[in-house]
């Protein structure tokens, strides 16, 4: 088959564009040609709150890709469409997350849905994190023209279909295999919080939890990722909790070429989500056999079994807290660990999945 891959890359940077080359990584082992259709320009300097767009690692996840789109240009929506209808695929295959992409995507896909070509829609979220009055007018132009999509968790799907009739799989998200670690037992006592910080990831409730922990149980927790909400809210918390000497903050976008290490340092990953769809820190930390404590809510739940770690109500410090004692003095972590041995990569259910919806009428 011949597919069209609509989405950020290298040298954009973040979890999606890691997502794009990780996918098109799997479609082209299936025997698959892949035309990667990227970004010039993801946002406009006053909405993007980090302090680059640009991927500076040394391992670069390069597609080939033709940086074309600019979500704010028609004209570039227009040439877009052109290279994807020269490519003559089977399928596009558009990667949706922000309503603010909503008028250049469903332009395309009205475009793309003109020529006859097949539209593919796979939505990391289909509502965004932080909601605002025009998400539903503007999903509802996007998705105008698609009658297919892949989610990457019931609740996502149950989300889109409460606005749109449509044929929606699920799949869940493939981890990107370049970040696997090495192999520990996991019976030490670090802590890991992974990724951008923005309220709804809720870090303010571990840090919050962290006093209880270090009163029953000496560890340490590193915060790794850039700080997308105010970095001094959050160093205000830990001064005011006393636990300046167990908490390191990394206020910074991890290279790439660091997480691995992270993810094999590390003897629990801790997602204390106040709300979630699904997580491709989640996905790392299966494929790195890293247990997990994480929020009770959204596709968390479907991710995180009893074979790889504990669930919490979201928001409540202290559940969160007599889970880690729970978790380091009964010594989970080599039992959830080696019980993760088991547990299916995903690797290649979305490459089939996206098969399937292209050979269907």
């Amino acid at each position: 088959m011949k597919i069209a891959l609509v989405g950020p890359a290298y040298p954009l940077r973040g979890g999606i564009a890691h997502h794009v080359y990780s996918l098109q990584q799997q479609l082209t082992r299936r025997h698959h040609q892949v035309e990667v259709i990227s970004y010039r320009k993801l946002y406009p300097r006053f909405l993007f709150p980090g302090r680059t767009t640009i991927d500076a690692s040394e391992l670069k996840f390069e597609t080939d890709a033709q940086a074309i789109l600019d979500p704010l240009d028609p004209r570039t929506w227009a040439k877009a469409f052109r290279a994807i209808k020269k490519f003559s695929p089977d399928a596009a295959v558009i990667e949706w997350w922000n309503p603010f992409f909503a008028p250049a995507m469903g332009a395309l896909a009205a475009m793309l849905k003109t020529s006859g070509i097949k539209t593919i829609f796979e939505c990391h979220n289909v509502f965004p994190h932080e909601r605002s009055l025009i998400d539903l007018p503007l999903l509802s132009f996007a998705f105008a023209s698609v009658e297919r999509f892949i989610t990457h968790s019931v609740k996502d799907r149950e989300d889109l279909l409460s606005i749109k009739s449509a044929r929606v799989a699920v799949s869940p998200l493939p981890p990107v295999a370049e970040f696997a670690g090495g192999e520990r037992d996991r019976s030490g006592h670090g802590i890991l919080f992974f990724g951008i910080v923005r309220k709804y990831k809720g870090l303010d409730v571990l840090l919050r939890a962290m006093p209880r922990v270090l009163s029953e149980v000496e560890c340490n927790l590193v915060v790794a990722g850039e700080f997308y909400d105010s970095v001094e809210r959050y160093e205000a918390i830990i001064r005011e909790n006393g636990i300046e000497k167990s908490v390191r903050l990394e206020n910074r976008y991890v290279a790439n070429e660091e997480v691995p290490a992270l993810f094999e340092e590390a003897d629990a990953l801790v997602l204390p989500y106040l709300s979630a769809t699904q997580s491709g820190v989640a996905r790392i930390a299966i494929m790195n056999r890293l247990p997990m404590i994480a929020s009770q809510t959204g596709g968390l739940m479907e991710s995180i079994t009893e074979d790889c770690g504990l669930l919490v109500p979201p928001g409540d410090a202290g559940a969160l807290a007599d889970a880690l004692i729970r978790y380091f003095k009964e010594g989970l972590g080599p039992i959830f660990s080696d019980r993760m041995k088991s547990l299916d990569s995903a690797s290649s259910d979305l490459a089939r999945v996206i098969e399937e919806m292209t050979e269907a009428n």
